[in-house]
């Protein structure tokens, strides 16, 4: 029998202080935190985003994690990137991960993007995994298909097509 997926939702939200608990619990780094004060609109990006949407991913009103979606400056209004997924370890590993992801999925068809590209870490396997068993394949290591757009250049980065 296969496992039933929680119902999530996504809040979008600009407030930081709603963000804390997921930034404590989801070890990211220095530069999520940044990042994430960039898309609360604390301080500003050295290139501004196009399309920049941040959710919290909310199960029965409680906080399970984060996510984004937004468009790498110069690259086809036809990509939506996920920005910073995670979510919380004690919701790991029982389907919030995949629920969010598919409802981010609508999201980015409903903005007219045509695929959703992602990136991890080259050493991240669970993570590269979760996103093969979503649909996406790998594109290559970004340093080589898409330099300058990720944290590292050795980071995988993963698409898939969104269907209309």
């Amino acid at each position: 029998m296969p496992k039933e997926i929680p119902s999530i939702e996504l809040l979008e939200t600009k407030q930081i202080e709603q963000f804390i608990p997921v930034l404590r619990e989801v070890e990211l780094g220095d530069r999520f935190l940044l990042a994430m004060l960039h898309w609360c609109e604390i301080g500003q990006r050295s290139t501004p985003l196009d399309l920049w949407h941040v959710f919290l991913v909310q199960h029965i009103g409680e906080t399970v994690g984060v996510t984004g979606l937004y468009r790498q400056p110069g690259m086809s209004k036809d990509v939506g990137w996920i920005g910073w997924f995670g979510i919380r370890p004690r919701f790991r590993r029982q389907g919030y991960g995949t629920s969010a992801i598919k409802r981010l999925t609508a999201i980015a068809r409903e903005v007219a993007c045509k695929e959703l590209w992602v990136y991890t870490g080259s050493t991240e396997q669970i993570a590269i995994k979760f996103y093969q068993n979503l649909g996406f394949a790998v594109v290559g290591v970004a340093g080589e298909c898409a330099r300058g757009q990720t944290m590292d250049n050795s980071d995988v980065v993963l698409k898939r097509a969104i269907q209309s």
